[in-house]
């Protein structure tokens, strides 16, 4: 892929990567999470944050290490075991990210409508009702993310362009929202109020608002910074700064949103639980609640922009996604082509947003999407410890950026996801197993066209079918309450380290496309 230039002859700066990152991560999770995760796990939500920031902040720096190895690659994170295993193997990994990526994009515009249809009650109806959207707010999505195309649509000149301001903003909004609210209101005795305890539901509720109230969801952005890879300057630097810098930002704005919401809500709201709190546009309400009408009219204009923002990245993700599937040949061809000036493929722009227009049918508000794409962005995420022990494998030599303790971080990365992924619950694991061996068959017959070929490129991906089984077992196990809790995790432990080996280790059996 050709690197893009501006006109000065710079390509997009470290500020850029940033920026990128931080604009993917703070987007509609900001608006919601902060309450979603204090009715699930109480003032214990603070730990949510933390542990779901240090997951994603060692995932990027395997990412880091592995990101400046392949710089010159095109969607790289959807790409990994393309890589450093197999094309069988990797395209289960690549279709689990674009999913996850092609997802994300209505999840934001949805967001950005769901939050506004509460700024005026006479329409909010007409838009949003009983917990859905209706025809003409569902019109309004396609509207919005159908403008997140135009941007993407002239590469990324006007793409980082764009988001180095809406990112400005994105970080000016929540930032000072967490300091007006310490202002207004802030009762320390809510930490222990209810119950007299700071963990009100137990300890192992914070693991669960991890993935349950869109947490691992908000940091998730990060990666969208290697699908740029070849377009910044100095990727090699860049690329891991960009990675940690991001996550340590939006790490200490989301602390400062938890922490202001859980001491600003009225003591007496919460004595019966944090789980009876009822707010549609949280921290906009909340404003209005202390007579800050006017900081509940910025929520609501920062609520188109930073789902927006965040939208406006992927799109170009996505179309990225795309265009590496179609150089390693698991897409066809007609997605490998990109401008020769704009550096993107058109045509995986107006795909994109035809599956995303296509996907509001059916995930018609923000919760329903952002628990299924938290088992897909954990799956996606789970393939960089695989890939990084691998690349350690196949090259010893000294990398641009090297991780200390590279493959003991490497495993508990494994183990830390795949927990997170069996607290998504039975029902989207079992949606995810049967996507996956789906789009398998499709790739198997639409690529290979003969049974032995395809009988291979099972055997050459069987590890990783074993995987999302194991982990839909244990889903199950604990989602019905089988068995306790505790000895579901010792067993998944025993039976994800055994799948550790084989994950990485595995071979392929068809030659290289």
């Amino acid at each position: 892929m050709a690197y893009i230039e501006s006109s000065s002859g710079k390509k997009p700066s470290l500020f850029s990567a940033i920026t990128i990152g931080v604009g993917s991560i703070i987007g509609s999770g900001w608006l919601f999470a902060s309450y979603k995760a204090s009715k699930v796990a109480g003032p214990a939500a603070i730990w949510s944050w933390v542990i779901g920031a240090a997951i994603a902040l060692l995932v990027a720096l395997l990412l880091a290490e592995i990101a400046t190895y392949y710089s010159k690659e095109t969607g790289l994170f959807a790409r990994l075991l393309s890589l450093t295993h197999n094309h069988d193997m990797g395209f289960i990994i690549s279709s689990s990210n674009w999913f996850c990526t092609i997802i994300i994009i209505p999840a934001e515009a949805e967001a950005s409508v769901q939050y506004l249809a509460e700024a005026y009650p006479p329409i909010s109806a007409d838009i949003f009702t009983n917990n859905h959207f209706t025809a003409l707010g569902i019109a309004i999505v396609c509207v919005i993310m159908f403008l997140y195309g135009l941007i993407n649509y002239w590469g990324i000149k006007l793409l980082a362009k764009a988001n180095n301001a809406i990112t400005t903003f994105k970080l000016i909004v929540p930032a000072a929202t967490a300091l007006l609210f310490f202002a207004a209101s802030y009762h320390p005795e809510n930490f222990t109020a209810y119950q007299g305890s700071f963990a009100p539901y137990g300890y192992d509720k914070i693991f669960s608002a991890v993935v349950a109230c869109g947490i691992f969801y908000s940091f998730y952005g990060f990666n969208t910074i290697t699908f740029f890879s070849t377009e910044l300057d100095k990727p090699q630097r860049n690329i891991p700064l960009a990675l940690i810098g991001s996550i340590v930002i939006c790490l200490i704005i989301y602390l400062m949103l938890q922490v202001s919401f859980i001491g600003a809500v009225e003591t007496s709201s919460i004595a019966n639980g944090w789980h009876n709190l009822d707010f549609n546009s949280p921290l906009a309400q909340l404003a209005i609640l202390f007579g800050m009408n006017w900081v509940a009219i910025v929520l609501y204009i920062d609520a188109a922009i930073s789902p927006s923002g965040t939208g406006i990245i992927f799109v170009g993700s996505s179309a990225r996604i795309f265009t590496g599937m179609a150089q390693d040949k698991q897409m066809p061809q007609v997605f490998g082509k990109v401008h020769p000036l704009h550096g993107v493929n058109r045509l995986s722009i107006i795909v994109t947003l035809g599956f995303c227009m296509a996907l509001v049918v059916f995930f018609d508000n923000w919760d329903k999407i952002m628990i299924v794409v938290s088992v897909f962005m954990s799956i996606s995420c789970m393939a960089v410890p695989i890939a990084f022990v691998k690349l350690r494998k196949l090259d010893s030599t000294r990398r641009p950026f090297t991780m200390p303790a590279g493959r003991v971080i490497s495993y508990i990365v494994y183990i830390a996801i795949s927990y997170l992924l069996i607290q998504c619950g039975f029902i989207p694991l079992l949606v995810s197993v049967i996507f996956h061996s789906v789009f398998f068959v499709i790739y198997c017959i639409v690529y290979y066209r003969a049974f032995a070929p395809s009988v291979r490129a099972f055997f050459s991906s069987w590890s990783m079918f074993i995987y999302l089984v194991v982990v839909t077992i244990f889903g199950y196990l604990i989602d019905y309450k089988i068995v306790p809790e505790l000895t579901a995790v010792i067993g998944l432990v025993i039976a994800a380290t055994i799948n550790y080996y084989f994950l990485i280790n595995q071979k392929g059996y068809n030659a290289r496309h």
